[in-house]
């Protein structure tokens, strides 16, 4: 591919999501407001996505992969084709809003030591999603999804302020971690971090596991309320607490806490959590 290469790639991946890629890229192509490319993984949908994404947007650069791998082996199959100073992670269910896209790389172009960047995550109905997070308490998964949850408090004090629900989500600021539905991060980390780490599942953490491979490479993460994405989640685990979903989210979270062990704790995430 010829000519410079845009501010920004924007990678989605789907799976049996027709309708919802196709509204992200509508929104991508009326909302972007900056130079940008779109590449599409289709992770073995075999719903007609392929097809109609090629219809609809031709620019996009399609990746239609036969089986289904996972959403970490959907963003790792787009890595090599990024050609973008900074990379868009978007999931299937979301919509830009405009001038999301522009903020967010202003501040990255305006501080060197911010590898990530996450935008104010809201719901369909315009309410408030807590997509900035401080670190992740141990128990956790117990505590939301336990017995302790049903029959003593399934909002836990230490549940919220790991969602940062004493913070006023107005306002710009250093984070452990933002939601993967939305992460825009520098083009080269692919390059000192690598690939996403395929032994994470896409219900266990992946998004937490690469803003900490961020802060781990000295670089920053942080949440920027200026940049609004509409999501419509879908809560999967917490539709099937016992099922396998919520067992292998359980077990990612547990490898997680493991693997980044030496961040706990660390002076220079102090101001992520305050």
């Amino acid at each position: 591919m010829t000519g410079a290469p845009p501010d920004v790639s924007i990678v989605v991946v789907a799976w049996r999501a027709r309708a919802d890629v196709l509204r992200c890229l509508a929104a991508i192509a009326e909302h972007a407001g900056v130079d940008h490319e779109v590449i599409v993984v289709d992770d073995g949908s075999r719903d007609g996505t392929a097809e109609a994404v090629t219809a609809r947007f031709p620019a996009a650069r399609l990746i239609a992969k036969p089986v289904n791998e996972g959403l970490v082996a959907g963003r790792n199959s787009a890595l090599p084709l990024v050609r973008g100073r900074f990379v868009c992670m978007l999931d299937a269910d979301t919509e830009l809003r405009r001038g999301a896209l522009a903020a967010m790389v202003a501040t990255l172009d305006a501080d060197p030591a911010i590898g990530l960047v996450g935008p104010r995550l809201l719901s369909p109905d315009g309410g408030l999603q807590f997509s900035c997070r401080r670190w992740p308490p141990f128990f956790e998964p117990f505590l939301r999804r336990g017995p302790y949850a049903r029959w003593v408090d399934d909002d836990p004090p230490s549940h919220r302020r790991h969602l940062m629900k004493d913070f006023d989500h107005a306002h710009r600021r250093p984070v452990v971690w933002v939601a993967g539905a939305a992460q825009m991060w520098r083009a080269e980390l692919r390059d000192s971090l690598g690939t996403y780490d395929l032994r994470v599942s896409s219900y266990g953490g992946e998004d937490l596991d690469w803003c900490l491979r961020v802060w781990a490479a000295g670089l920053e993460v942080h949440y920027v309320p200026e940049a609004e994405i509409l999501h419509d989640f879908q809560q999967l685990t917490r539709r099937s607490l016992y099922g396998r979903r919520s067992w292998r989210a359980l077990r990612d979270w547990y490898y997680l806490q493991v693997k980044h062990r030496r961040l706990r704790g660390a002076p220079r995430l102090e101001k992520a959590v305050v």
